[in-house]
């Protein structure tokens, strides 16, 4: 349970949800006894997406922006990007969607809302101004929940940032009390907007996963300041939280934030508690598995967080676990949605290594008619990867993307000395692209870990194309060209 007291009113309907979240649950195990016959992942079909839904609108005042030509419509999934879409924007502000959510979604649309839900039939019809950025209007089916959605989400933030000198356990009893007022927040503003029975599910989850993403977050940022690691006596008490966020994800409605809460939940399951541990507890496939399923109150999120495991592997271009594990996956993983974002990943995999010459001259630029889901100029001077491909035609590259104050670049900097080192001799350049930190620190860590190869400290100009080119969400981020210039492996 929570570490806060909560007032009569925020009681009952805290009574209320919970009932709710049972009888969903409730339903959901009796669904899982329905044996649905699934094609295995590896005959590549297309999953079933359901009905279309139509995301249309119109942008006025575009002079304000005048460089924004498009619109990025952004489906998340069990990928680092997201299922990407690009209309553009007509010479009268209009763009236009075909999408298939498969179920009651949140996506994001560039440069208009960062979170908005679309459902399959829905239609959605949206008015922006680029001179009043906030006041969004919405028309269509979907119109009430957008709006409420978007008013809220101008009043909230959601963030839970403290002083990182507090203890384990004194940032979790400042993040229960900025719940608690995030929560009487809440209350005031439906009872404001007199809001819809969707808003209120999706408003409760989404408070609910921004505490969760605090106390996820907080540890690593912790020990990278202090080297202070858990004490046993707190760990317990910091995490009493994961039996709530196993209740709050669940399949009434999908939330952008439900891949990364899940993903850190199946880290801790893997790695343990400790917030920057040496290596995995040692588990078989079948013990990690076993660790994720173990709590059978909400098979979804069972199988979200089984899902989420075998993406890492996908995330790095490589299907292998699940063709290795493929009767289990097919027999664990049940509900559509989970199966159709899964299959839309393992498919991609399969066709970037079976013909990764298309999508490398398509981020490159070498073909410009290629679609690729970024929006970048393909002709900039500053496309630097390129230029960097073509003076070194003949060897492979290996390309580490990185800036000095990322302490997960700097942990890696020993393992890409002994790579080189291993590689010494033979056709491999070594490529370190740095995007910040200073220039003085910059060539202190290549003194200090002795790195060879080639060294770039980029510009703003050329990180915010390297950002885009590549759709890279955080570094480290590493990209691999064989000796005639084709990206065949990144992330």
């Amino acid at each position: 349970m929570f570490a806060y007291n909560l007032n009569l009113k925020q009681m009952k309907m805290k009574n209320s949800k919970l009932l709710l979240v049972l009888l969903s649950i409730f339903c959901l195990a009796c669904n899982q006894e329905k044996k649905v016959e699934y094609a295995p992942f590896s005959a590549r079909q297309a999953p079933d997406k359901g009905e279309k839904a139509i995301v249309h609108g119109k942008i006025s005042n575009l002079h304000v922006y005048p460089h924004v030509n498009e619109v990025i419509l952004t489906l998340p999934d069990f990928s680092l990007t997201g299922e990407m879409h690009l209309s553009p924007i007509d010479s009268t502000g209009e763009f236009c969607f075909e999408i298939y959510p498969v179920v009651l979604r949140e996506f994001s649309l560039t440069p208009i809302e960062d979170r908005l839900m679309i459902a399959p039939g829905d239609t959605l019809y949206i008015e922006h101004d680029f001179s009043d950025i906030t006041n969004t209007r919405f028309s269509g089916s979907a119109a009430v929940l957008n709006q409420q959605i978007t008013r809220f989400r101008n009043k909230y933030l959601g963030r839970y940032i403290f002083d990182y000198n507090l203890s384990y356990l004194e940032f979790k009893e400042k993040c229960d009390k900025q719940l608690e007022e995030t929560y009487d927040k809440l209350e005031r503003f439906k009872d404001e907007h007199n809001t819809s029975e969707l808003f209120n599910l999706w408003a409760d989850k989404q408070v609910r996963i921004d505490y969760y993403e605090g106390l996820f977050g907080f540890p690593l940022q912790y020990f990278f300041r202090t080297k202070e690691e858990f004490a046993d006596k707190d760990k317990e008490v910091y995490y009493d939280f994961l039996p709530e966020l196993k209740a709050t994800i669940d399949n009434r409605m999908i939330l952008t934030d439900y891949y990364k809460a899940v993903s850190r939940y199946a880290f801790l399951e893997t790695f343990g508690y400790n917030p920057m541990p040496e290596e995995p507890k040692g588990l078989t496939m079948a013990e990690s598995i076993e660790s994720l399923t173990s709590d059978p109150t909400n098979p979804f999120f069972s199988q979200f967080a089984v899902a989420s495991k075998f993406s890492v592997n996908t995330q790095t271009n490589s299907t292998k676990e699940i063709d290795e594990n493929e009767e289990l996956f097919n027999r664990l993983i049940t509900d559509p949605f989970l199966r159709s974002v899964l299959q839309e990943e393992y498919n991609r995999v399969r066709d970037f290594k079976d013909n990764p010459v298309i999508y490398s001259d398509a981020v490159l630029g070498n073909k410009p008619l290629e679609t690729t889901g970024v929006g970048v100029d393909f002709q900039d001077s500053v496309n630097v990867v390129k230029h960097l491909v073509g003076e070194n035609l003949g060897n492979v590259l290996y390309i580490d993307v990185w800036a000095t104050w990322c302490p997960p670049c700097i942990v890696e900097k020993p393992h890409s000395l002994a790579l080189s080192d291993h590689f010494e001799g033979e056709p491999i350049t070594f490529i370190y692209l740095c995007m910040g930190g200073g220039h003085e620190k910059w060539k202190e860590t290549i003194n200090k870990y002795n790195l060879s190869g080639i060294h770039r400290y980029i510009t703003e100009e050329e990180w915010q194309d390297i950002v885009k080119r590549f759709s890279i969400k955080g570094i480290p981020h590493y990209l691999l060209f064989n000796k005639e210039g084709v990206m065949v492996d990144f992330g």
